[in-house]
């Protein structure tokens, strides 16, 4: 995968370091979460649900993002 560049402001640099995780699997986390928020697919959000459960297990974010979702009646199966 490429890497990008990205400017932030001095005052967010610290908050950065004091993330405890990798920056950019913080912001990974942040625009996968981002995108399983918007109108998705039964299909697609199983994909996205799927991604995110990939080989570094899911954090807390993710599972409440998908919890969330689920609760808020997307992606739930009704019968």
């Amino acid at each position: 995968m490429p890497n990008r560049i990205i400017s932030v402001p001095d005052d967010v640099v610290p908050i950065i370091d004091s993330l405890d995780v990798p920056f950019s699997r913080w912001v990974t986390g942040q625009l996968r979460r981002h995108a399983v928020q918007s109108t998705m697919s039964f299909a697609d959000q199983l994909v996205a649900d799927a991604a995110l459960a990939a080989p570094g297990g899911l954090t807390r974010e993710d599972a409440a993002a998908i919890g969330g979702r689920m609760a808020s009646g997307t992606g739930r199966c009704h019968r």
